[in-house]
């Protein structure tokens, strides 16, 4: 089912900064759109325009969210362009997708619609906006027009709601222009040269003193007569023949290679601690044994060449045993097969035998 995800900026300079981003991370161009009180960003924040301006206004931001929001929505979504914001509103197929764009809406510095409207109405209300939305800043809105919106922790009578989230990747790809290859084809002429042996004829005439008694084929060979000898010679003819000596084929050879995309993925960490009567934790916070856990990565993995980000939630693994009340008073050879359980279940893909000594130090680090 197609789903809308929309996104609130200050600036229209930001929405087209956001929708450049969304373009980057795959999403058709066809299915980003911007709108805002005028296209180079300039809208003013005064009050100034005359009523039939913010009708006008209204009316175009209705068009603009036509069959995906309701009238409240629309009504908070035109006070925003109005007062010199611009809107993002992005169309998936897909729920990767709509998360993806949420993520980067939300990086892109989408505000929080529901804290603007509060300060609309603390300044005296807002032309076109009946009271406060009740949206975010960023809106996921399903085909049937009914908004889903997105909250922090949601409480419900008599007990109290955490979510917990996390962020997946989706890795696409799409195809850019890396370059071009062009074949040109021409003549050009090339100076040859060639030896040839030519045959020349030409007439040899000889005199020579001869004396002997003439005889009678002498006497006959004396009568008049013309003799033609013909000379000959041989000149150089050029012929020229043309021909294939060599073929250039012009295509393209598809090739495959893996690149590895490395990114960084947040997701929520509930910690479980006890208290005392006085409502007093029984351990100090995370932050407050930050750079212990920081020296222990230094000492124990930096020239392994680890990184802290991946050494981290195991500390923080550690810390949160503390609170538990299953691991209460225990040693850790009594709770290590128990804490490997948990671990497994929570960090699949990070193996038990690489991060254990740091949940160890940080579990005995809070314990002692």
């Amino acid at each position: 089912m197609r789903q809308t995800v929309v996104g609130v900026f200050d600036r229209y300079a930001a929405a087209q900064h956001a929708a450049e981003l969304l373009q980057d991370r795959g999403i058709e161009p066809d299915c980003i759109h911007v709108t805002s009180n005028d296209e180079s960003g300039s809208a003013q924040s005064s009050r100034t325009q005359d009523v039939d301006d913010d009708r006008g206004l209204l009316e175009r931001v209705r068009d603009f969210f036509a069959g995906v929001s309701d009238d409240e929505d629309v009504d908070t979504y035109s006070e925003a362009v109005r007062r010199g914001g611009a809107v993002v509103k992005v169309d998936v197929d897909e729920e990767p997708q709509m998360e993806i764009a949420c993520s980067i809406l939300e990086q892109a510095g989408a505000v929080d619609i529901d804290e603007q409207a509060s300060q609309w109405g603390e300044l005296g209300g807002a032309t076109g906006m009946a009271g406060s939305s009740g949206t975010s800043g960023l809106t996921g809105v399903t085909g049937t027009s009914e908004p889903t919106r997105q909250r922090g922790a949601r409480s419900t009578e008599g007990e109290e709601v955490i979510p917990v989230v996390r962020e997946e990747i989706a890795v696409g790809k799409r195809a850019v222009q890396a370059g071009k290859v062009r074949v040109y084809a021409h003549m050009v002429e090339e100076p040859v040269r060639e030896s040839v042996t030519l045959r020349e004829e030409h007439a040899h005439i000889e005199r020579r003193p001869v004396d002997r008694e003439a005889t009678a084929a002498d006497l006959d060979a004396a009568q008049e007569r013309t003799i033609e000898v013909t000379e000959t010679e041989e000149r150089p003819v050029i012929e020229k023949t043309a021909r294939v000596v060599e073929e250039v084929t012009i295509g393209k050879e598809v090739r495959h290679r893996e690149e590895t995309i490395e990114d960084t993925l947040r997701h929520t960490q509930v910690e479980v601690q006890n208290a005392d009567a006085s409502g007093t934790s029984g351990s100090r916070a995370y932050d407050d044994y930050a750079d212990d856990f920081r020296t222990d990565f230094t000492t124990r993995y930096e020239a392994q060449g680890g990184r802290y980000e991946d050494y981290e939630p195991a500390y923080r693994f550690g810390h949160s045993l503390r609170g538990d009340r299953r691991y209460a008073g225990r040693s850790w050879t009594e709770v290590e097969g128990e804490a490997q359980r948990d671990w497994s279940t929570r960090y699949p893909d990070s193996p038990w035998q690489r991060f254990k000594d740091a949940v160890r130090h940080a579990w005995e680090r809070v314990t002692d």
